[in-house]
C-alpha cells in the first residue's frame, strides 16, 4: 500500500469512529476492512481505543500537536506497526484524558441552582436553551452541566417550559418519581404536592412522560398526559391552552360554564370574583388575548348580561337567568 493510500485509510477511520463519515466513506472503509483480517483488526482496535476513552472530545483539541509531543518516545515501537498512526490516536486520548481531568476537577463551576417564584410569576432563561416560567408558589432546582451538555429540572408546582429548537443539550424534567423527556418542545407541567394528579400538556413538539419503573406515554402537540399517584396510571387527554394563561394572559372559552371561567380568572389574576344568583351554570364562548381583568369582565357582562359590583376586595357577578 502506498503512503497516499495509507493516509486516506487513516482519514476514513478517523471520520468513522467520530461519526463524521459519509455513507460512501463508510462503504469504502468497510470494503477495505473485509479485504484482510489484519485490516479488520486494525479498525476494531481503533474503535476500542475510542470507546474505552469515555471522553467527550473538545472541538478545539489538536490531535496533531499532541502527537508531536509524544511521537519521539514511541518512534521505536511505531516502526513495528502496519499503521503507526494508531499510536497517534491512543496518545491523543491519553493526553486529553489528563488535561480534561485536571481542568474539570480544578475549575468546574457549581451548576446547580434553586429558583422559587413566591407570590409572583417568574421567568428564567437557562443556558440560552430553556425558558421556564414558574407560576406562583412553584419551585425548581436546575442542574445544568455544560461539559456533558445535560440539563435536569427538578420541579414542584406549575411551570411552562420552552426548549429552543437550536438546543445543544438534552433536557429532562423531574417531579417526584415522574420524568418528562424533552424532544424539542413547549410544554406545561402541573405537579402540585397536595394533588393526586400530575399533568403534562404539550403545545409544540413532543415529550415522553414516564417514571423510572414505567414506560409511560408519548405526547404530541395538542395532547395532555395525566398521571394518577393513587393508581399509578398514565392516561391521555386533549390539552387546553388556558393552562398557559398565567404566563400569556390569553384565554379561549368555548361553551364553558361561568363558574369555570371565573375559577380560571381568579387563579390568573389573583382576584376574589364570586357569583351570586342562578348564573353559575350559564355557558359562554369567548376569547381574550392579553387583556386586563376589567376588560374581560365587561365583555362577559355584555355577553351573558350579568351585573358587576365591587365589595371591598371582592368582585361580584350577579344575575338570575342566562340570556
Amino acid at each position: 500500500m502506498s503512503e497516499q493510500e495509507r493516509e486516506h485509510i487513516e482519514d476514513l477511520i478517523g471520520k468513522y469512529i467520530f461519526g463524521e463519515a459519509s455513507q460512501t466513506e463508510k462503504s469504502q472503509l468497510e470494503k477495505w476492512a473485509l479485504s484482510d483480517p489484519a485490516n479488520q483488526k486494525y479498525l476494531e482496535d481503533a474503535q476500542l481505543i475510542f470507546e474505552k476513552s469515555q471522553l467527550e472530545v473538545d472541538a478545539s483539541f489538536d490531535a496533531d500537536l499532541a502527537w508531536g509531543k509524544v511521537k519521539p518516545q514511541l518512534a521505536t515501537k511505531s516502526r513495528q506497526l502496519i499503521f503507526p498512526s494508531l499510536w497517534k490516536v491512543a496518545a491523543s486520548f491519553v493526553l486529553f484524558a489528563g488535561l480534561a481531568y485536571f481542568l474539570y476537577y480544578q475549575f468546574a463551576p457549581g451548576e446547580r441552582q434553586t429558583y422559587y417564584s413566591g407570590n409572583e410569576v417568574r421567568t428564567e432563561l437557562i443556558a440560552n436553551e430553556a425558558e421556564i416560567t414558574l407560576n406562583k408558589g412553584a419551585e425548581m432546582v436546575v442542574d445544568y452541566n455544560s461539559r456533558k451538555k445535560t440539563g435536569i429540572i427538578e420541579l414542584q408546582g406549575e411551570a411552562t417550559i420552552s426548549i429552543s429548537e437550536d438546543k445543544k443539550s438534552s433536557w429532562l424534567v423531574q417531579t417526584g418519581e415522574l420524568l418528562i423527556r424533552d424532544i424539542g418542545t413547549v410544554f406545561h407541567v402541573k405537579a402540585l404536592p397536595d394533588q393526586n394528579e400530575v399533568e403534562v400538556s404539550v403545545f409544540e413538539g413532543e415529550v415522553q412522560f414516564y417514571s423510572a419503573g414505567e414506560e409511560g406515554i408519548h405526547l404530541l402537540a395538542g395532547e395532555k398526559g395525566v398521571y394518577s399517584k393513587s393508581t399509578r396510571e398514565f392516561v391521555k387527554a386533549v390539552a387546553n391552552e388556558n393552562v398557559l394563561a398565567y404566563k400569556t394572559r390569553s384565554f379561549g372559552f368555548e361553551d364553558q360554564r361561568l363558574e369555570e371561567v371565573v375559577a380560571q380568572l381568579n387563579q390568573v389574576y389573583d382576584q376574589k370574583i364570586i357569583i351570586q344568583g342562578g348564573i353559575a351554570q350559564c355557558k359562554i364562548t369567548v376569547g381574550f388575548v392579553n387583556e386586563d381583568l376589567e376588560t374581560i369582565l365587561d365583555i362577559i357582562s355584555e355577553t351573558i348580561k350579568v351585573d358587576i359590583a365591587r365589595n371591598g376586595e371582592q368582585i361580584i357577578l350577579s344575575g338570575e337567568t342566562c340570556f
